[in-house]
């Protein structure tokens, strides 16, 4: 498979019958669909795909820009898109203008670097640390003073444009050298992995267009 980061995918894409999931730029509405058909042209720089999705959702998202995640056919990897959605049948949207933002091979979602505000408190526990990456499944945290690994605590983010989110997890490692901590969530209400994921694809896109 050819990839390159701002570049649509060459040669795999996800097979008919495949889920996927649109969220609106912008909003952390996640919405489910199945893939119908994925073309490309020859050479990969034009695809359009159409998604099959209930009628009020196809009208709700008809002329947005969306972000599209998908399973690729033949790797199996977790690929996110940025694409224009538009109506094509009453129970079908037309994906055009699709341009990869991420690729994750090895992972269930996918992650972004981030820099914003963390809470951390367990028992008897409480500190500041900040976030190094971000995904809904997990954190990378940089601090002072981290917490054990298999430690269960209580996880508050600060993001964007006052956004706050809360999940509790578990350390699954420390790496003392470079002083960070990984969380995997082991609770997240589906409104705050919704706002993470928007603020993970939002900094993907950006990073896009840098």
């Amino acid at each position: 498979m050819e990839t390159q980061r701002g570049d649509v995918l060459t040669v795999d894409g996800p097979a008919p019958g495949t889920e996927v999931t649109l969220m609106p730029t912008g909003t952390a509405v996640v919405h489910t669909g199945t893939v119908r058909s994925w073309t490309a042209s020859a050479s990969g720089l034009v695809v359009t795909s159409q998604v099959a999705m209930d009628r009020g959702t196809v009208e709700q998202l008809d002329g947005r820009r969306v972000w599209a995640s998908a399973r690729m056919e033949r790797t199996g990897s977790l690929a996110v898109f940025q694409a224009v959605a538009q109506a094509h049948r009453a129970d079908e949207l037309a994906l055009t203008g699709v341009v990869l933002l991420a690729n994750e091979a090895r992972r269930g979602a996918v992650r972004a670097s981030t820099r914003v505000p963390a809470h951390l408190s367990g028992e008897g526990f409480q500190e500041e640390a900040r976030t190094v990456d971000l995904s809904r499944t997990g954190v990378r945290l940089e601090g002072e003073h981290l917490p054990a690994e298999h430690e269960v605590i209580d996880v508050s983010l600060s993001l964007d444009e006052g956004v706050e989110v809360h999940a509790r997890g578990e350390v699954l490692r420390i790496d003392e050298a470079s002083g960070e901590a990984v969380v995997h969530f082991t609770d997240i209400d589906p409104a705050d992995s919704a706002a993470v994921e928007q603020a993970v694809l939002s900094e993907l896109a950006r990073g896009g267009r840098r």
